[in-house]
């Protein structure tokens, strides 16, 4: 697996680049925007370990820019101790977070984590078309349609949504979503999945700040309702027992 490791800190980018070699991976290495630009496209990584206070760029716009050529998965490494800075990488489309300082072990198992969904999307078959209503979801190619207007997903928000779409009207539980997105067992990380749900309904939803078709369930999960352009009553049902639920 290639990873791209970027950091204007060269002593920890080297540091962490020959630990990384020694458990296997192939590794690159950029202090600069201008140079991770260069060491993405020329040896496209599947992952990137990213800093994303670089001083000649914003880094999640160039994140960002960069996936639309090479979609691969990112893991953000940061010293901001700010919640809201955790959440503002992750709905800019980072795939995970980790905070410095951390032990090596961490970061292994946060590298672990994403490198298993990164095979699972690499494995799917080329049908792996799941269609809810109005919303089709190409899990293969990381792509959403909604009323034929088409938006690209990343990886980590592809495997939530396709998560949702096969429970469609069931409640996805927090550790279930952590489970089938993240590749682990434990608590469900709230702003973590917050971030991601928040960042599809951007994507999915004609009003954003009014879900349609993600719903949250407070206190259990969320859960993708199937629509229908049909009647009311249909789309009026799902609701009715949601509230049950949260209740």
């Amino acid at each position: 697996m290639k990873l791209l490791v970027i950091d204007q800190d060269r002593d920890l980018v080297e540091m962490l680049a020959s630990w990384l070699k020694t458990v296997g991976y192939e590794v690159y290495r950029a202090y600069t925007a201008e140079r991770a630009k260069h060491e993405w496209m020329e040896h496209r990584p599947d992952l990137v370990i990213m800093d994303t206070a670089l001083r000649d760029a914003d880094m999640l716009a160039v994140c960002r820019d960069l996936r639309m050529k090479h979609d691969a998965l990112v893991l953000v490494v940061t010293e901001g101790h700010d919640i809201q800075d955790e959440v503002r990488c992750l709905e800019s489309g980072a795939d995970d977070y980790i905070k410095k300082p951390f032990f090596p072990s961490q970061l292994l198992a946060h590298i672990r984590a994403v490198s298993r969904r990164a095979r699972l999307t690499l494995e799917r078959s080329p049908s792996s078309l799941v269609v809810v209503g109005p919303i089709s979801l190409d899990s293969l190619h990381n792509e959403v349609t909604v009323d034929n207007k088409s938006a690209r997903l990343t990886p980590t928000e592809s495997k939530l949504l396709h998560l949702l779409a096969l429970n469609a009207n069931d409640v996805c539980t927090a550790n279930q979503i952590v489970t089938h997105v993240w590749g682990y067992d434990g608590d469900g990380d709230a702003c973590l999945i917050k971030a991601h749900i928040r960042h599809l309904r951007q994507k999915i939803e004609p009003d954003p700040s009014n879900p349609h078709y993600i719903l949250t369930v407070p206190g259990v999960g969320y859960t993708l309702i199937r629509r229908s352009t049909d009647t009311t009553v249909e789309q009026e049902e799902p609701v009715r027992s949601l509230h049950a639920l949260s209740s």
